[in-house]
C-alpha cells in the first residue's frame, strides 16, 4: 500500500515539471518568451533530483528513484533548452 503511494507521489511530482517542459519546448525559439523562466532554478533542480535518485537507489526505494529520475529528465530539458535558446541570441 505504501508503495502504491510513493508511485502516485512520483507521478504527481513529475506531472508538475510536465506542463513547464511543454511550454518551454513550445516557444524553444522565443527567446523573450523563455526570459522570465529561472535557470538557475532549473540547475538546482537538476542537482537535488539527481541526489534523490542516489539516495533513491541505496535506499532500495523505487517510488523516491522513478520520481526523481522523472523529475530530472524534465528539469534537464528545460535547463538544456533554456541554455541553448540564450546562446543563440548572444
Amino acid at each position: 500500500m505504501f508503495e502504491a503511494i510513493g508511485y502516485v507521489g512520483a507521478v504527481g511530482s513529475a506531472s508538475m515539471w510536465a506542463p513547464q517542459a511543454v511550454r518551454v519546448v513550445r516557444l524553444r525559439r522565443d527567446v523573450d518568451a523563455l526570459a522570465a523562466i529561472s535557470a538557475s532554478a532549473y540547475a538546482i533542480a537538476i542537482v537535488f533530483n539527481a541526489l534523490l535518485v542516489v539516495y533513491g537507489h541505496s535506499a532500495h526505494a523505487v517510488p523516491v528513484v522513478a520520481a526523481g529520475v522523472l523529475n530530472l529528465v524534465c528539469a534537464t530539458l528545460i535547463f538544456g533548452l533554456l541554455q541553448r535558446a540564450r546562446r543563440r541570441t548572444a
